[in-house]
């Protein structure tokens, strides 16, 4: 599995309106490849919980449902669930509210008030909210109303501007510089107070980016509700996905290869000519119809991706483990034999 196939197999999950409390409970652990952490506090005033893309819809109340049944009024921790994986990055796996120190042993789905769904149909209201800047928050209702008159105002003092690019941007950049092992370079999360109440709220990135997501219910054993949560990646599927990316491959991820492979080619030749250095992982690949003359002139060739060209010649999987010093011939039919010049 590569990030294509975990990406496809995500967009199925995040749609689901049934949610396992057995991956919630792997999800938020800190074992292995994930990791928790409470990254703010978000104000619950009324007690009525919005939830949708802040940069993008709840600044204008637009597609940012609203729960049918309101929580207790008072002040939350918001905690992210993390993965870190070899084949990609550090990714939000999920965010939620933990309204009590009480376990979920089951989750249900969180309905949004008629009024404030973000999509009708002639069968019922729509659960969940759209994503369109790749981030993510909870807010109160209250608090909602706040924030849009915020950026109304920001906006009217800044015909020009964006919100993002020219006031957020910089808040995501010093948390990353806070919590680099939680987020990729740029920041993947923020704590913001409103300026006038000082109201908090968290905004997160969604995952993999924008998309439709569930929101959910978690239920403790006495079916009370202890936490609101939106699963934003199974991350069970990126486990998979990392164990089959590592199965490929273990080693510094850049090979060489020469122009012509980098721009479509085929492979004639591999060899690996050295290991350890920094670099590169000590594999050349050469190209069809190229002579001595062509490899004697360092300038063509390049670095790239060994799981990129595995991906493109699955044949040179078997042989990456190869120690230093074999080379191997690839025929008409794409197999490989062994270099014994």
């Amino acid at each position: 599995m590569n990030i294509r196939d975990a990406f496809s197999a995500n967009l199925k999950f995040i749609c689901e309106t049934q949610l396992d409390a057995g991956l919630m409970r792997r999800t938020f652990s800190r074992e292995g490849l994930r990791d928790t952490l409470v990254v703010g506090t978000v104000d619950l005033p009324t007690g009525r919980i919005r939830v949708g893309d802040p940069l993008t819809y709840m600044g204008t109340k637009e597609f940012s449902p609203e729960l049918d049944k309101p929580v207790a009024p008072g002040s939350y921790p918001v905690e992210l669930a993390f993965i870190r994986t070899a084949f990609d990055t550090v990714r939000i796996t999920a965010s939620r509210i933990k309204l009590t120190d009480k376990k979920a042993v089951r989750y249900e789905l969180a309905a949004p008030t008629h009024e404030t769904a973000a999509m009708h149909a002639s069968d019922g209201d729509a659960p969940g909210f759209p994503v369109d800047a790749g981030v993510m928050s909870f807010m109160d209702a209250s608090v909602m109303e706040e924030y849009a008159d915020f950026l109304s105002r920001w906006h009217a003092e800044n015909p020009q501007g964006n919100h993002y690019d020219d006031f957020f941007a910089a808040l995501f950049a010093e948390s990353f510089e806070r919590f680099p092992e939680h987020q990729r370079r740029g920041g993947d999360f923020i704590e913001w107070a409103l300026p006038k109440s000082g109201h908090r709220f968290v905004m997160n990135a969604s995952g993999f980016g924008d998309g439709f997501y569930q929101i959910f219910r978690g239920l403790d054993e006495d079916s009370e509700v202890c936490e609101i949560v939106v699963p934003l990646i199974n991350a069970d599927i990126l486990e998979q996905a990392d164990r089959d990316y590592l199965a490929v491959w273990d080693g510094l991820e850049a090979c060489i290869v020469s122009n012509h492979i980098a721009e479509g080619g085929e492979i004639a030749y591999m060899s690996r000519e050295g290991s350890g250095i920094d670099s590169y992982n000590g594999w050349v690949f050469y190209g069809c119809d190229e002579d001595e003359d062509y490899w004697a002139d360092a300038s063509n060739f390049t670095l790239y991706s060994t799981h990129g060209l595995a991906d493109r010649f699955p044949g040179i999987i078997p042989l990456l483990h190869s120690p230093e010093g074999s080379a191997f011939i690839r025929l008409k039919d794409g197999s490989f034999i062994p270099d014994d010049r």
